[in-house]
């Protein structure tokens, strides 16, 4: 995927962003809120696609779509948003790393606040490391009882394409 816009945002883009963001506060990035927003950098990136890149010191930090926005695994590794969790087992590590959909049997726990079609984000049981950001397809209460099929859409993960791009960015 090529870029075909960078720049960074002026303090009334950032103002705006922030305005939308914060109706979802899990999205917001701890250095960017309503009163530090002239403060923090913030660059934007758009892709061919017409996917946008929010970038806050050359780390990706949000992915906007035209159906979603979500946070990058960047910005869940540094800690800087949160979304609820969904824990799986080591043996489903490998299947989620190269891009498989979270199937019910590999899920050892999840937050008790997820709903159909949340954000999510797959960690793995021992580490607790942010493996890919996902939309539930059920909820939790029904996640813990799936004994076969597919319980969440994996949207990014580590190794895709957007990881590979902004190691490509940042330099």
């Amino acid at each position: 995927m090529r870029v075909k816009h960078r720049y960074q945002l002026r303090t009334k883009e950032k103002r705006a962003l922030v305005q939308q963001l914060e109706a979802t506060p899990t999205l917001l990035h701890r250095d960017l809120t309503s009163s530090s927003v002239g403060k923090t950098p913030v660059e934007l990136v758009v892709l061919e696609n017409r996917t946008e890149l929010y970038l806050i010191d050359e780390r990706l930090w949000l992915v906007r779509t035209k159906e979603t926005t979500y946070p990058s695994l960047h910005a869940l590794l540094d800690g800087v948003v949160t979304l609820p969790k969904i824990v799986v087992d080591m043996g489903a590590v490998p299947h989620i790393a190269n891009g498989a959909d979270v199937m019910g049997p590999g899920i050892v726990a999840a937050d008790d606040s997820i709903t159909e079609g949340d954000i999510v984000v797959v960690v793995d049981q021992k580490s607790q490391t942010p493996l890919a950001v996902g939309r539930a397809i059920f909820g939790a209460d029904k996640m813990s009882t799936k004994s076969k099929g597919r319980a969440v859409t994996v949207i990014m993960y580590v190794g895709d394409w957007l990881w590979d791009l902004m190691k490509s960015l940042s330099t």
